[in-house]
């Protein structure tokens, strides 16, 4: 089943996509576009910018960009089908799907989420209903998770055997390989196939939508021979670095309360949430990542890190500062007592303890002065002084000038050091910093020219300005200019062969009557191609020093198709002389007569074309009236 191409064109064209982003991101005018923060990257100037004409997004930092749909695709990681799915449902349209029997037509992604679901469904029903599942609840009634809470995180059970999910697959027909390719089962040397998680509880990791993406599976019995979890590998549908479990679920309190608490572990997690902890999210027992981080910018910037109190949570916490630092979080962290991890801290001692627990959290520098006094650095002046200095490297990754006066003010009065002595190593912590991301972005813009800007695109081989100036005029949302280009320019004479693909795109959809700029790019396959398109047309076109502030659109209309019936014409005359001289280049090096006689006999018409051409004036402000016949 799918939805129609009309009835996606119908449900994009009902919304408008500056609307939509800024219930996310804060958008301002800028020109003729809206700029505002990328919430896809961590940046200072505002390089995002939408299109309220065109109806597209481009970030100029990043590259991420396209429709409505995209956007949401991006931001909320999910589907394809569900941000079509999450518009329609906003603009009150309902959605009709079409039959086929041929599954080929349901996309690849859709097909792995449906085996997740089923899979989860299959150990849900496992631990609730399956009375070989008493073990498992059992051992959920000894870590006091309540029955509604096991239905609410779809908590389940892989049966202790090596083949009852396997064989499961095989009796409702579900594809072996894509189940496979999301490792719920795996292929023997001997070429059969074992179920990956038998014997564990399951706790299914969900999207921000609220889709299966992915497991993890707890042992029950200790065995040594086996890892007391394992995680669903990397797949089209799960990047584990770029999920967060539990978001899901506590996505709305986190907005609410404008604060999220970190944990480590599902259990962690699941125990807090019961106990009335809603905004508290887990990184699923791996070091944070510059993508979850990101991913919980877009809900708060408030965060309580509360790590295990053993060696390795605090060193796990330590790597969190640095991170949430350079992402402007503002970080408190929360010690446990000795032995205690949150899951066991709020069933021996309960929320309002926990509570308090949080209220007297520590700000980053208090946690590292603890903790250097813990390893006996303050005692030797030696260590002293490169504990400080390493207090001020994090310190230099806070962007507030006031905080990071505050902090420097605190550190004086610790150390009883001089402010102006702090305030000095920090301008070299700073310039450090400035002269290692200059490094980065020269190093980057270099690959960038031999290899990757936009992609591998021809190293923009044969740039010419007036090949871009015609493709942006392509993407100008306007139907007479689309014409007029299309009448007017064969494709073949563009020397770029990515802006040839690009005409030849819009060519397609101009034949199927598409001139939605929204429309085309989304037609456009090649995410470097798509990314150079976007760019380009999020970038006005110049037709005056002063034609955007004349509020007269009639007055930019006429202005617009001059400027293009210019651009066509110049484009006209360069392949004109360019067919010239590669005549004369012939002439030069020809030893034939004949020869030579035919090619000058061709530069007579060709000068001829270049003459009236010359000459022709764009007086009936309409391309439609135009032409270089």
């Amino acid at each position: 089943m799918r939805i129609p191409e009309a009835k996606i064109e119908e449900i994009r064209n009902s919304t408008n996509i500056v609307d939509i982003i800024s219930s996310y991101v804060q958008l301002r005018k800028r020109g003729r576009n809206y700029v505002g923060l990328c919430p896809f990257h961590h940046e200072k100037t505002p390089s995002f910018t939408v299109s309220d004409e065109k109806q597209i997004f481009h970030c100029f930092g990043c590259h991420v960009g396209g429709n409505v749909f995209n956007f949401l695709m991006n931001y909320k990681n999910i589907s394809y089908i569900e941000a079509v799915l999450e518009i329609a449902e906003q603009a009150g349209i309902s959605v009709q799907y079409e039959k086929s029997e041929d599954k080929s037509t349901q996309s690849e992604l859709e097909i792995l989420y449906d085996i997740n679901l089923i899979a989860a469904k299959y150990f849900t029903d496992n631990l609730l209903n399956n009375p070989k599942g008493e073990f498992a609840k059992s051992y959920l009634r000894q870590r006091n998770i309540k029955p509604q809470t096991k239905r609410l995180f779809g908590l389940g059970y892989a049966m202790p055997v090596w083949n009852d999910f396997y064989n499961y697959i095989i009796k409702n027909k579900i594809d072996v390989d894509k189940t496979k390719e999301l490792g719920l089962i795996e292929k023997r040397d001997d070429g059969s196939y074992y179920d990956k998680f038998a014997g564990r509880l399951i706790f299914p990791i969900f999207s921000t939508n609220g889709r299966v993406i992915g497991f993890g599976g707890r042992i029950l019995e200790k065995d040594d021979k086996y890892a007391k979890y394992l995680n669903s590998p990397e797949s089209k549908i799960y990047q584990k670095r770029k999920s967060l479990y539990g978001l899901y679920h506590s996505k709305d309190e986190i907005r609410r309360l404008n604060k999220t608490i970190l944990v480590e572990g599902y259990m962690d997690l699941i125990s807090l949430y019961q106990n009335g902890i809603k905004n508290v999210v887990a990184s699923s027992g791996t070091s944070l990542t510059e993508e979850q981080v990101q991913l919980l910018s877009r809900f708060t910037r408030n965060i309580a890190v509360i790590f295990d109190a053993d060696i390795a949570g605090y060193k796990a916490t330590e790597r969190s500062i640095e991170l949430l630092l350079k992402n402007d979080f503002d970080i408190q962290i929360v010690e446990l007592p000795d032995n205690e991890d949150p899951d066991s801290f709020i069933n021996n001692y309960g929320a309002e303890e926990f509570d308090e627990l949080v209220k007297h959290s520590k700000n980053f520098l208090e946690f590292n002065v603890s903790q250097m006094d813990k390893k006996g650095i303050l005692s030797n002046p030696s260590k002293q002084t490169e504990g400080i200095r390493e207090i001020i490297r994090l310190l230099a990754l806070v962007s507030d000038d006031l905080k990071r006066n505050l902090f420097i003010k605190a550190i004086s009065k610790k150390f009883n050091l001089r402010e102006k002595l702090l305030e000095n190593e920090l301008d070299l912590a700073l310039n450090r910093i400035k002269r290692n991301y200059s490094e980065v972005k020269t190093s980057q813009t270099v690959v960038g020219n031999k290899s990757k800007e936009y992609g591998k695109l021809d190293e923009i081989q044969n740039e010419d300005q007036i090949e871009k100036e015609i493709i942006k005029l392509l993407f100008a949302n306007e139907q007479e200019i689309t014409d007029f280009i299309i009448a007017s320019i064969n494709v073949e004479d563009l020397q770029n062969k990515n802006y040839r693909k690009i005409f030849h795109t819009v060519w397609e959809n101009f034949q199927l009557g598409n001139y939605s700029t929204a429309q085309i790019i989304e037609a456009i396959k090649d995410d470097n191609l798509k990314n150079l398109v976007l760019s380009l047309s999020l970038n006005d076109v110049s037709i005056s020093k002063n034609w955007e502030d004349d509020l007269s659109k009639e007055k930019i209309n006429k202005d617009f198709y001059r400027f293009t019936y210019e651009t066509v014409k110049k484009f006209k005359l360069k392949i004109i002389k360019s067919k010239i001289k590669i005549n004369n280049q012939k002439i030069e090096n020809s030893d034939s007569e004949e020869e030579i006689q035919v090619l000058f006999l061709e530069n007579q018409k060709l000068e001829n074309q270049k003459l009236e051409i010359s000459k022709k004036k764009f007086i009936n402000d309409k391309l439609s009236e135009a032409n270089f016949d």
